[in-house]
């Protein structure tokens, strides 16, 4: 790294990462970040990366906060005194497999987004776990035809501030509520087109998980949608991200995205279906509601079978005594 070589040095780094972690046990491979990885003199290096040191200290609470996730999108960092090694190493971690996987992220919610408002002009869009809500920049539909409400939800005010600063004279409503309260179903949030939450799940444990998809399903009309966004297991730079960034995740298969929407009365689902990205880094769950036309042909539908049934039963009685 000191001798140019940065993206080549990095590339072994990560390799090697991967291939650690992948061999050892979750508890010997946090030991080994904390004796091995932690305290080798590279730490002092790859710290000079804007993204990497933001990461590790987090000055919000956690990492991946919103203005981290600004730098990949924008693939720029604040001004301030970066080195060339620093600088390199930016670049590299800029167009990692995580890196682009948020990228696509954001380009697919603006057009989950634009198509919701080509449906309906008047369309309802909730937010949860925003960040800054870029995704907004990338729209082609809020304009002056659109008349309905895009509501932005996060925990971290100061992502608030600068969705407000940003987008509030363009019709976006800023909303602090805690995942907690978000979880305990305490928000008063419903009578939406449209929830989707790219970043949240990444740190849900899967009842919680479980959980907040039951009240995204809730908030939802006759015919909306919601969106889950996760990283998938085993991505190429997961080592390097769990180290030297100390950003941890928790990743979901296709089972375990599946088991998500399993305390949902299915008689309310009127489709649900699992993509994955094109790099297959992030696995998005894309569940609709039933119309209203559809819910009160399925309550028809259970009636009959009700009655069916009790008819059933009442035959089964007579011929027992008689």
């Amino acid at each position: 790294m000191r001798n140019g070589l940065v993206h080549e040095s990095m590339d072994s780094l990560v390799a090697f990462l991967y291939a650690r972690r992948a061999a050892m046990e979750a508890d010997a491979w946090r030991g080994y970040v904390a004796d091995v990885l932690l305290r080798h003199p590279i730490r002092e290096l790859l710290h000079r990366d804007p993204l990497t040191s933001r990461a590790f200290a987090k000055p919000q609470g956690y990492a991946g906060d919103a203005t981290s996730i600004d730098m990949i999108y924008t693939m720029k960092y604040a001004a301030g005194v970066v080195d060339t090694i620093g600088d390199a190493a930016f670049r590299y971690n800029v167009d990692s497999p995580s890196a682009r996987s948020i990228r696509n992220c954001r380009r697919r919610l603006a057009a989950l987004i634009d198509e919701t408002v080509r449906e309906r002009s008047d369309a309802r869009v909730l937010a949860l776990g925003a960040g800054h809500l870029r995704e907004i920049e990338l729209m082609r539909t809020l304009g002056t035809a659109f008349v309905g409400e895009i509501v932005a939800v996060e925990q971290d005010e100061d992502a608030l501030a600068v969705i407000e600063y940003a987008y509030a004279a363009r019709g976006v409503r800023k909303l602090y509520v805690p995942t907690g309260r978000l979880l305990a179903g305490n928000h008063g949030l419903s009578g939406f087109d449209l929830v989707y939450a790219a970043t949240m799940f990444n740190h849900l444990a899967q009842p919680s998980a479980a959980t907040l998809c039951e009240q995204m399903f809730a908030m939802l009309n006759p015919g909306g949608r919601m969106l889950v966004a996760n990283f998938v297991p085993d991505i190429a730079d997961a080592g390097y991200l769990e180290s030297y960034m100390a950003w941890q995740r928790i990743y979901r298969d296709e089972r375990e995205m599946r088991t998500l929407i399993d305390g949902i009365p299915r008689e309310q689902v009127a489709d649900a279906d699992l993509a994955f990205d094109g790099a297959r880094n992030m696995i998005y769950l894309l569940v609709e509601r039933q119309g209203a036309e559809e819910l009160a042909e399925s309550r028809q539908e259970r009636l009959r079978e009700r009655r069916i049934a009790c008819r059933n039963e009442l035959l089964r009685r007579i011929t027992r005594r008689a």
